[in-house]
């Protein structure tokens, strides 16, 4: 009994504060809320500026461009005028052309002449001006031509050949057949001064780094043929 009296006054308590709370304006149905709009001076004067910006716009619009004013334009820079120069007495002046062909740095200058007594000069003519000269006949009876150089032998390549015999001044003789790129080969020992000193033999090992001209006949080259080479040599100091 006692606890359904406490949940009878609980349910009193409940029914009264319900009926007792206040009521919320706006949550009928009949209550819309109304929005007032309130224009002072401030808008009238808003609305009069816009009117004026729409005015202009319209009248740049309806107005041709004015045109830019050109740009003045400057007068092209002046080259320096070049300097004048004093030209030596006797200065002779030359055109490109004229220069080029006098310019001799890149030409070859004539081949030194080979001392008299060695086969590397040039001798007399044979039967047609131009041709090598025969000296005699080859080992194998064919004729043997003066030997004419492609390029002179240096000191540095005959000297480790020299026998130790030789104790002066002397010359070797030989015989070799040319091959191409002016070299020489078969080569076999005619001669030597003086005698015993060995400067035939030096001649000979030192040979395959001759480089020589095919003899010429008729303006023709006849590789294969042969040549005589002769070295002379000069003091030769004792080994």
């Amino acid at each position: 009994m006692a606890f359904a009296l406490a949940l009878f006054v609980e349910l009193l308590v409940a029914l009264l504060l319900w009926f007792l709370a206040p009521t919320i304006p706006g949550k009928d149905k009949g209550d819309v809320p109304t929005v007032f709009g309130i224009e002072g001076p401030s808008g009238e004067r808003e609305a009069a500026d816009r009117k004026e910006e729409k005015a202009q716009e319209r009248k740049a619009a309806s107005g041709k461009p004015k045109p830019a004013p050109p740009k003045p334009v400057e007068p092209p820079p002046q080259a320096p005028e070049p300097p004048v120069v004093e030209l030596p007495p006797g200065f002779v002046r030359m055109t490109r052309s004229e220069y080029r062909a006098a310019d001799i740095a890149g030409k070859g200058s004539a081949p030194r002449a080979a001392p008299e007594g060695e086969a590397a000069a040039s001798a007399e003519s044979g039967s047609r001006p131009g041709d090598s000269q025969v000296v005699g006949k080859a080992p194998n009876g064919e004729p043997l031509y003066a030997a004419e150089w492609y390029r002179r032998p240096r000191d540095a390549e005959l000297s480790p050949y020299i026998s130790s015999r030789a104790r002066g001044p002397g010359w070797g003789l030989i015989a070799c057949r040319t091959v191409t790129d002016h070299r020489v080969e078969d080569c076999q020992e005619l001669g030597e001064g003086p005698r015993g000193s060995g400067y035939a033999g030096a001649v000979r090992q030192a040979a395959w780094q001759f480089r020589v001209r095919a003899p010429r006949v008729g303006g023709k080259e006849l590789i294969g043929t042969w040549v005589s080479i002769r070295i002379t040599y000069g003091n030769v100091k004792d080994e």
